[in-house]
């Protein structure tokens, strides 16, 4: 039998026996499950909205154009 073939056939058995174990502790719950709190395993988004909104500019440096013929609602009047 070739080498290789020999490290497959001891290394695989092996490789599923200790994921095998490490299912059953963690189904268990001998330990903590480390998934637990990614995004992908919840079932409800989570997201904190802010109502309040501060304008970070300065009203005094605004511009607004004295001579456009549109009154813009959003434009502030010195």
């Amino acid at each position: 039998m070739n080498s290789k073939k020999k490290i497959v056939l001891i290394a695989l058995p092996l490789v599923l026996l200790v994921g095998v174990a490490l299912f059953g502790l963690v189904y268990f719950r001998i330990f903590k499950n480390p998934f637990q709190n990614l995004p992908l395993f919840q079932k409800e988004l989570k997201v904190s909205l802010e109502t309040k909104y501060q304008n970070p500019f300065d009203k005094k440096t605004q511009y607004v154009n004295p001579f456009e013929t549109y009154k813009n609602p959003f434009a502030v009047a010195k």
